[in-house]
C-alpha cells in the first residue's frame, strides 16, 4: 500500500476511477439480479425439469460421448490421410525427377 502513494497523481486518478467502475458494475449487477428472481425466469423451469427428469441429460451425455468418439476417429483418419498425401507427394517428386533425368539422357544420346 505504501507504494500506491508513490504513484503520480494521474495514475492514482485512473486507478480510483477503475475501482469505482468495478464496484459500480458489481453493485448494479447485484441489484439487477435481485430484481430478476428465478421465479420470473423461464430458464428456472427448464433447469428444474432437467434436475427432476435426468433422462434428457443422460441422452445428451451419451450423444456428446458418441460425437466425441466420431470426432476422434475423424481426426485419426485426417492424420492418416495427411501422412499418405505426404508420401504420395514425395513419390511424385521422385518420379518427376526420374523423368527429368530420362529426358536429359534422351536429349544427350
Amino acid at each position: 500500500m505504501e507504494k500506491l502513494a508513490d504513484l503520480p497523481t494521474p495514475a492514482l486518478i485512473v486507478f480510483g476511477a477503475t475501482l469505482a467502475v468495478i464496484f459500480a458494475a458489481r453493485y448494479f449487477g447485484l441489484m439487477n439480479g435481485e430484481r430478476t428472481g428465478p421465479v420470473n425466469s423461464p430458464a428456472a423451469a427448464q433447469v428444474a425439469t432437467i434436475i427432476v427428469d435426468p433422462t434428457a441429460l443422460n441422452r445428451l451425455t451419451d450423444q456428446a460421448f458418441r460425437l466425441n468418439e466420431n470426432l476422434e476417429e475423424m481426426t485419426a483418419i485426417a492424420k492418416e490421410r495427411t501422412r499418405v498425401d505426404g508420401l504420395m507427394a514425395t513419390e511424385l517428386d521422385r518420379i518427376r525427377e526420374e523423368l527429368r533425368i530420362q529426358r536429359e539422357l534422351a536429349r544427350r544420346g
